[in-house]
């Protein structure tokens, strides 16, 4: 109805990691959606190929470029196979880039990424996490190229058949969760633990790359790409045969959207995080200034608390998350793979953002239900009492 107010929904509560959200919310919602951060530590990708240039730090400030995580393609074959299994990479990080630089794109299909995904799902098929697959192809060439490679492994593997065809039929509580496998046209309404989303688009067999993106081209490809990059719950794989600046034609709205994805897929993925931090400045499409904002300065028990914590050996990051909802505080030492405590703290600035109940009551709670220990620091305690907050956190840490 066009007289209707439109009204943005204010929390987001699908992807259990922010990574597979963010590049759409200040894309697309200008930053306006509430995500909950990750209490899992920043890790870079461990089939990243490794560079001559030193590795980027954890804490995402890279010292040169940042390589994507690579397959070997058997050349006899086609088929793109993996030192370690397909699914390490893509269970090591929520968002990972798997890049097949020997993929060629022809008549509307690239069957080396088809072959490639077929054997990602055999492998995550022999995990015993038993997480619900969609696959998401670009075009319906592609789709049919997917379901072939599935098909053919099959009538290869009985093991892998039997799987596939109880994976196809799987239903959880009543609920239809079986492997989908679609295309752009037909993916909305959907959603699973895992998405994988094959690019499809490369060089031709005379190794031209024509930037022709189908429907991405099209008016309101960029929203059509959305829809597909906000399907995942838990975790989601760009199997790719482009880099990202393969892509100049940025003066289509579509194919910029695609080129930006690309490169922070391959940034996420690889651990650049200030990388990460420009490609959602530059899509925030006039909303940078939310974004730069967003991460104020601690206030003075913030500084002080993280002082003590420092002294007793502790690791801190500051403003833990990606969108308006944050942690001030994420202690770990080195080494844990999440953080030990999220440290909320009151200030001028929380009491201004929400009402009492969303602040006091559901933040910690959904950050708790996103795998978070949570403590709340209030000033007034601080201020009144110091050692025994010192103290208490210490506790909680311990």
């Amino acid at each position: 109805m066009p007289f209707l107010p439109a009204t943005l929904l204010g929390w987001h509560y699908r992807s259990r990691s922010e990574s597979l959200i963010s590049f759409s919310n200040w894309a697309f919602y200008e930053g306006r959606l509430l995500t909950v951060p990750d209490c899992r530590l920043r890790q870079t990708d461990s089939l990243s190929v490794p560079s001559r240039e030193s590795e980027t730090s954890r804490t995402g400030t890279p010292s040169g470029p940042i390589p994507a995580p690579t397959s070997k393609i058997d050349q006899t074959s086609g088929e793109a196979r993996c030192a370690v299994g397909p699914a390490d990479s893509l269970l090591a990080n929520p968002l990972s880039f798997h890049y097949l630089p020997h993929g060629v794109y022809e008549n509307r299909r690239n069957r080396t990424e088809a072959e490639y995904i077929a054997t990602l799902v055999r492998d995550l098929l022999t995990r015993p996490e038993r997480l619900s697959l969609a696959i998401i192809a670009f075009s319906e060439a592609q789709q049919v190229e997917i379901e072939g490679a599935l098909h053919r492994l099959a009538m290869e593997d009985e093991e892998f058949g039997q799987k596939y065809e109880a994976e196809l039929q799987r239903e959880d509580d009543g609920q239809f969760v079986g492997l989908l496998v679609k295309n752009l046209e037909n993916i909305q309404g959907d959603e699973r633990d895992v998405v994988i989303l094959s690019v499809c688009y490369g060089k031709d067999p005379q190794g031209k790359f024509l930037m022709n993106f189908g429907p991405i081209n099209k008016s309101g490809g960029e929203k059509r790409l959305n829809v597909a990059f906000s399907r995942a719950k838990q975790f989601m794989a760009i199997v790719s045969s482009i880099q990202d600046s393969q892509i100049t034609n940025e003066y289509n709205t579509g194919a910029n959207c695609l080129k930006n994805y690309l490169l922070y897929a391959k940034a996420t993925s690889a651990g650049d995080f200030s990388t990460v931090q420009r490609v959602m400045s530059n899509m925030s499409r006039g909303h940078g200034s939310r974004l730069e904002s967003r991460r104020e300065s601690l206030d003075e028990v913030g500084r002080q608390l993280r002082e003590e914590l420092h002294a007793h050996g502790f690791l801190i990051d500051e403003s833990v998350g990606q969108s308006h909802f944050r942690v001030d505080l994420g202690v770990y030492r080195a080494g844990d793979l999440q953080y030990r405590l999220g440290v909320l703290i009151d200030s001028v600035e929380k009491y201004a953002q929400s009402a009492a109940l969303e602040r006091e009551l559901l933040r910690p709670r959904l950050l708790r239900a996103f795998g978070w220990r949570v403590s709340s620091v209030l000033a007034k305690d601080w201020f009144e009492n110091r050692d025994s907050v010192i103290a208490r956190v210490l506790a909680e840490l311990a």
